[in-house]
C-alpha cells in the first residue's frame, strides 16, 4: 500500500491527534443517504467489543438445570433472571432492557453468526463489519458498499450544498469498518461533539503537478473537510438537547448521550457507530460471591441502562420514531465455562434491535444445552448475521430488496425487523414458537389477557412481507392460555414465517411478533471449509466444516506428488460447524493435500503442514 491509500484509509485515526479531543473526519469519505431522500430514519449501531456471552445475557429458561451443569462456576441462578416471556429471560441486572421489551420497544434474535465461525477477535470483527463469509475477503464495509452505488463520484465534491453535514458518525476515536469504502472510510470520528479545534489550512500556494503536489493537495482536502464538517457538528451540538436525567456515568451512556444532543439539534446524519469494550471475559466474568456482580454483570448493567436512558431521551425529545438501534458482537463466548470463571471465544450468540418501530419479541428457539458438550464447542448459528443487516435496510431504510441482494455475496434471507411504530405492543400474545418437525411445523402460542377474546387466526408467509389466513381458531371459554396449531401444508426447502392475529372481546385486531420455521432435513446456508487449525499439524490440530444439512463427506490426503496416503468419509452434523480432526501421527515432515468432496460433488482443498 502506498502512503496515499494509506492515508486514505487510515486518516481517521491520526485526525484524533490533529484535533485534541475534538472532531475528527476520515479522508473525504462521507455517508450519503439512502433510496428515499425524504427520508429522516436514523440507524444507531453499539458494537459490544471483544465477544459478548450470549448464553449470560439472554437466557434460556427451559436450559437454566442444564447451563448450571456445563458453566457451574458463571451460570445465573434462576432469581437472577428478568424473565420476558414463557421461555427466555434477560440477565438480572438488564431492568432497562426488560422495561424496553415489555414495551414493545426491544427485540432479540438468538443464535446470530454464520458459518465456519472465526474466533480471532481481528478476523471476526472484519467479517462483521465488511458483511461478508469466513472465506471471503472483502476490503469495503457493508454500508460502505452500497453508498458507493449511489455516490459514484464520492468524495469529490463532498461536502456540498445538499450535503454539509457528515452522514456517518463513530463515536469515540477510531472510525469503524462499517463504513470503509474503496478509497476511504465513509465516516467522521468524533469524541467531543461541543470541541472542535480549528486547523490552519496550511497555505494557498499553486502546487506542482507530481506527487509531491499530489499529496500535498490531499492533505489540504483533508484539513478543509475537517473544519466544515467539524464546525457543523459543534453548531448542531450547542443547537441541541439531552432531557434525559438516567445516564449512567459510563462511555456508552457518554455516547449515545452525545447521539440523542445532536439528533435534537437538527444533524441529519443518518448513521451512527457507538462502542462498549470489555466483553474479552476470559476470567473474573462474575464473582464468586454473588453470579450477578463481577465484569460482565457490570457491561449488561450499563449496556442496559443506557440504551433505556437513550430511549427516554428520544421520546422526551419527540424523535423516538425516527431512530431504530441495534447491538453486533464478533462472536459469542463457549458453552462450557472454563476455570477462571470466564468463558472463551466461540461462535453465535444474540443480538438485540431497539426503538419504538422495531418487532418485538424474541426470533429464534433457545440454543439446546447438550450436559455432554465438549470443552470448545460454541453456540451454533440460527441466523446469518448478514440476514438481519439486509432487513435492516430493507425495512427501516425501504432499500429494493434486488438492491440488498446485491451487497451481500449469496444474498440474504428477509426476517421481520420492524413493525408500525408504537410505544407499546398491542397484543395479548405473550410468546409465539415454530418448530419444524419431519412433516409439519409445530406453532405455539401462548396468551395473557383480562377478557377472553373472540379468536385467532394464524398467518403464514413464505416472503415474511405478504401474509395469508392458514387456520382460525376460537378462544378457549375454559379460559386456557396456550394454543397449537400443525401445519402440513409445507415442504422441505422454503423458510416460512408465522404470525397471530387476536380479536379481542370489543372487535378490535393486534398482530403478534412473527417466528420463522423450516421442516427438519431442510437445508441452512452452503458448505463452508476453515484452514487448518494449528498449521504445521499437531495432534490436536482440525479443519472446521459447515455442513448446510446431516451428510457424509469423501475426505483424502495427498502427498507433494499427488499419492493418496489416506481416505474415508466424514459424518457430518448439519447446520452447524464440525470439527474434523486430521490426525497426522506418523506422516514425515513435508507438505501435504487434504481434500473433501460434498454429497453433491462440491471440493474443497486445503494445505497442510507437517
Amino acid at each position: 500500500m502506498n502512503r496515499r491509500n494509506f492515508l486514505r484509509t487510515t486518516g481517521a485515526l491520526s485526525l484524533p491527534a490533529l484535533l485534541s479531543s475534538g472532531v475528527a473526519a476520515d479522508p473525504a469519505g462521507f455517508f450519503s443517504q439512502f433510496i428515499n431522500p425524504d427520508s429522516d430514519k436514523i440507524l444507531v449501531l453499539i458494537r459490544l467489543s471483544g465477544g459478548n456471552d450470549g448464553l449470560n445475557t439472554l437466557i434460556g429458561l427451559d436450559q437454566l438445570e442444564n447451563l448450571h451443569q456445563v458453566r457451574p462456576n458463571v451460570a445465573l441462578p434462576a432469581d437472577g433472571v428478568l424473565q420476558l416471556n414463557d421461555t427466555v429471560g434477560l440477565h438480572g441486572r438488564m431492568a432497562g432492557m426488560k422495561d424496553l421489551f415489555d414495551n414493545g420497544q426491544l427485540g432479540a434474535i438468538q443464535a446470530v453468526g454464520y458459518p465456519n465461525q472465526n474466533r480471532s477477535h481481528f478476523r471476526s470483527t472484519d467479517i462483521w463489519t465488511a458483511g461478508a463469509g469466513a472465506d471471503e475477503t472483502q476490503t469495503k464495509g457493508w454500508l460502505g458498499r452500497y453508498l458507493e452505488l449511489e455516490h459514484p463520484e464520492f468524495p469529490t465534491g463532498y461536502p456540498n450544498e445538499t450535503f454539509n453535514y457528515p452522514l456517518a458518525m463513530t463515536m469515540g476515536n477510531v472510525v469503524s469498518s462499517t463504513c470503509q469504502g474503496t478509497m476511504a472510510n465513509l465516516s467522521v470520528v468524533v469524541n467531543n461533539p461541543y470541541n472542535y479545534l480549528y486547523i490552519a489550512p496550511g497555505g494557498d500556494t499553486t502546487l506542482p503537478e507530481n506527487f509531491y503536489g499530489d499529496e500535498v493537495s490531499y492533505v489540504r482536502n483533508l484539513i478543509s473537510q475537517s473544519n466544515q464538517y467539524g464546525a457543523i457538528v459543534q453548531e448542531t451540538a450547542n443547537a441541541g438537547a439531552s432531557l434525559a436525567t438516567t445516564y449512567t456515568d459510563g462511555t456508552l451512556s457518554s455516547q449515545l448521550k452525545n447521539i440523542a444532543t445532536l439528533i435534537s439539534g437538527g444533524l441529519k446524519t443518518k448513521i451512527y457507530v457507538a462502542t462498549l469494550g470489555g466483553f474479552d471475559t476470559h476470567s473474573d466474568q462474575i464473582q464468586t460471591d454473588d453470579p450477578l456482580t463481577g465484569d460482565h454483570g457490570d457491561l449488561m448493567e450499563e449496556l442496559s441502562a443506557s440504551i433505556k436512558a437513550f430511549m427516554d431521551d428520544l421520546a422526551l425529545l419527540g424523535c423516538a420514531d425516527r431512530v431504530m438501534g441495534m447491538t453486533f458482537s464478533e462472536f459469542g463466548r463457549r458453552i462450557r465455562s472454563n476455570q477462571s470463571n470466564g468463558t472463551d471465544h466461540g461462535d453465535a450468540g444474540p443480538l438485540f434491535l431497539f426503538g419504538n418501530c422495531v418487532q418485538g419479541g424474541v426470533l429464534g428457539n433457545n440454543p439446546v444445552i447438550d450436559p455432554e458438550v465438549e470443552q470448545n464447542v460454541g453456540v451454533p448459528f440460527q441466523y446469518d448475521f448478514r440476514d438481519v443487516y439486509g432487513s435492516v435496510l430493507v425495512d427501516w431504510f425501504q432499500m429494493r430488496m434486488a438492491t440488498v441482494q446485491s451487497l451481500f455475496n449469496g444474498g440474504f434471507t428477509y426476517l421481520p425487523i420492524a413493525s408500525g411504530c408504537s410505544s407499546v405492543l398491542a397484543t395479548s400474545v405473550h410468546s409465539i414458537s415454530a418448530v419444524g418437525m419431519e412433516e409439519f411445523i409445530d406453532v405455539q402460542w401462548h396468551t395473557r389477557f383480562d377478557a377472553p377474546p373472540r379468536g385467532f387466526t394464524v398467518e403464514r408467509s413464505e416472503d415474511g412481507r405478504n401474509f395469508r389466513s392458514i387456520r382460525r381458531m376460537a378462544a378457549d371459554v375454559g379460559g386456557s392460555e396456550q394454543y397449537a396449531i400443525e401445519d402440513r401444508d409445507v415442504r422441505k426447502g422454503p423458510l416460512y414465517y408465522y404470525r397471530v392475529k387476536v380479536e379481542a372481546a370489543d372487535g378490535t385486531f393486534s398482530t403478534s411478533n412473527v417466528q420463522i420455521a423450516s421442516l427438519r432435513g431442510t437445508r441452512q446456508g452452503a458448505w463452508a471449509v476453515g484452514l487448518p487449525r494449528p498449521n504445521p499439524v499437531s495432534a490436536e490440530s482440525y479443519i472446521k466444516v459447515y455442513a448446510p444439512e446431516d451428510a457424509l463427506a469423501n475426505f483424502e490426503l495427498l502427498d507433494a506428488q499427488g499419492r493418496r496416503l489416506r481416505s474415508g468419509t466424514i459424518n457430518l452434523q448439519g447446520k452447524m460447524d464440525n470439527r474434523v480432526p486430521l490426525q497426522p501421527a506418523g506422516l514425515p515432515a513435508g507438505h501435504y493435500v487434504w481434500r473433501m468432496t460434498t454429497p453433491d460433488g462440491e471440493r474443497f482443498v486445503r494445505k497442510v503442514i507437517k
